[in-house]
């Protein structure tokens, strides 16, 4: 066996870092990266989408308001010109003789959707009669662009500026294509977002039309930025962005130190966990929660007290198995040596030894038989059986062999076996150990002319799961109370000194046990599903019960 240097030796490092990244080998690390990458990626997803949701917010906003200007200004503008209307169709027709001439198509190019080129056009092209209109327009456009910090201009049914509040009007190309003056027309109002040709910036524009009745007179275009509309979202971004990162700082303490309150009681687990491999079985973790971490913890503690248990027992099963071989072997060896002294002189010593010699040797066999046993039914050698058996025919024969030894023991065999007992799935094998044992157990203990029964019925008739019920009760001493608890261990006996001296009517091997025939029973009535109990018996005694389940 490997001393403690030698396991400390080959025991695996606690403290070995192999890993490239810190991160790999600490769970604390990796919780923290988690939660943070986490948090993180969250926090950026909820800032893109408030980001979004109030960019699109501001841009629908923007388009409203700016219609809404447009119309206004538009309205603003019908008075002052509706006194100029004769003036202009006057004009209008003085133009018409010289536009005859012209073709069709041309006089296309200066309508927008359909329109003839009603008297507006026409005072564009002659300043001079109109020359009065010309600051009242600039004078709407100024007002309603300082009013609404826009960029106010008016055109012409054509397209044409007539004044614009930021350029001069005669700088301006023709607008008659743009997407919000064409949609003026069809719903009195239209928008549009693109980039601005003076500055090639995204600005939104909305239109609305000039008329006076059914005539068309023109058209307000109001235009603005949207990084001016959207100047409120890219403010509460950069604090939403402000607000996120202290967030994380918080998100981190606070990963932090859940991470140390997680990781330390595992450290402690560790610690005694290599302490137990070292051989330290005193070992235990304090368990203060009901989380994932405490019944690691509860489970650890009840795995120790497991191993404590099963070495203790382990020790105890050597020491008693030692002292049951050693006792017959010891015998043996006495009354070898006793016959080599001896000689041929006293035959009928030598008879004697030699039966005592046989009657040891007799019992090694059993008690390597039984220990045999116990250890394959331990260790899961055991089958069930898969055929269900009738239980009579077994028990009769059982009934019929023990006869004999009862008889020798100078007691007597009482049996009442139902004769509709229903059947059971247990192999025949194991039924006869647990019968044998049960009833060589009684007639080790029961004093001479005493009456040891045999019973089989039916279990509770009230109980939904049918049973078999098989009662073994003798008249013995019966077994104290503090035994109870121990009857049923590998290696224990009531009464030890008993135990080793000669049985009423038998020899003086017939009566000694080792004290694992019960041990034998109850593991084969928990491998078959049953269960057994031992009780007092009414006036004098104890009574087995083994209850097995029946087949439906």
């Amino acid at each position: 066996m490997a001393n403690k240097a030698d396991r400390a030796h080959r025991a695996p490092n606690r403290h070995a870092r192999t890993a490239f990244w810190p991160w790999q080998n600490s769970l604390q690390y990796r919780i923290l990266f988690a939660y943070g990458a986490l948090f993180l990626v969250t926090l950026i997803l909820l800032v893109l989408f408030i980001g979004r949701t109030f960019y699109h917010a501001d841009l629908e906003s923007g388009e409203h308001e700016l219609e809404v200007t447009a119309v206004l200004a538009a309205n603003a503008l019908e008075d002052p010109l509706s006194g100029y209307v004769a003036e202009f169709e006057k004009h209008e027709d003085e133009e018409r003789a010289e536009q005859e001439g012209q073709d069709e198509q041309d006089d296309d190019s200066k309508e927008v959707s359909g329109q003839n080129q009603p008297a507006l056009a026409a005072a564009a092209a002659d300043s001079g009669a109109s020359q009065p209109l010309f600051p009242r327009l600039q004078q709407v456009a100024d007002r309603y662009a300082s009013k609404a910090n826009t960029r106010v201009s008016i055109y012409a049914t054509s397209g044409d500026a007539l004044a614009d509040s930021h350029f001069d009007p005669n700088s301006i190309p023709n607008q008659s294509e743009q997407p919000e003056l064409r949609a003026a027309l069809l719903s009195n109002v239209g928008s549009d977002i693109r980039d601005a040709p003076d500055s090639a910036m995204p600005t939104i524009f909305a239109a609305a039309p000039i008329k006076q009745g059914d005539r068309l007179l023109g058209f307000v275009q109001v235009s603005k930025p949207v990084s001016a509309v959207t100047a409120d979202t890219r403010t509460l971004l950069l604090r939403l962005a402000l607000a996120a990162l202290v967030a994380l700082a918080i998100a981190t303490l606070l990963a932090i130190w859940m991470g140390q309150r997680l990781v330390q009681p595992l450290r402690r687990l560790e610690e005694a966990a290599f302490a137990v491999a070292e051989g330290d079985l005193s070992q235990t973790v304090p368990v203060t929660s009901n989380d994932e971490v405490g019944a690691l913890g509860r489970a650890f503690n009840y795995m120790v007290a497991q191993v404590r248990t099963t070495l203790d027992q382990q020790r105890t099963f050597v020491a008693n198995a030692s002292h049951e071989l050693r006792t017959p072997l010891t015998n043996i060896k006495l009354r070898s040596e006793a016959l080599r002294v001896l000689g041929a002189t006293e035959p009928a010593i030598e008879e004697r030894y030699l039966a005592e010699i046989e009657s040891e040797a007799d019992r090694l066999t059993r008690l390597a038989d039984d220990l045999l046993d116990l250890t394959r039914l331990e260790e899961g050698a055991w089958q069930q059986a898969h055929e269900p058996m009738d239980v009579r025919p077994v028990l009769c024969e059982v009934t019929e062999i023990m006869q004999l030894r009862a008889a020798q023991a100078g007691l007597t065999l009482a049996t009442e076996i139902d004769a509709s007992l229903p059947k059971l799935r247990v192999s025949v094998d194991d039924l006869e150990t647990v019968t044998v044992n049960l009833l060589d157990n009684a007639v080790k203990y029961t004093p001479r002319g005493g009456t040891i029964q045999l019973r089989a019925v039916e279990g509770d008739a009230n109980v939904a799961d049918k049973t078999v019920e098989i009662r073994v009760e003798d008249n013995g001493p019966g077994i104290p109370t503090e035994d109870l608890p121990h009857i049923f261990d590998r290696f224990y006996r009531v009464d030890k000194a008993r135990s080793r001296r000669k049985s009423t009517g038998g020899d003086a091997s017939s009566g000694s046990g080792a004290g694992l025939g019960l041990a034998i029973v109850r593991r084969l009535v928990e491998l078959n599903g049953g269960e057994i109990r031992v009780e007092p018996a009414p006036e004098r005694g104890t009574v087995f019960v083994v209850s097995f389940p029946a087949v439906a």
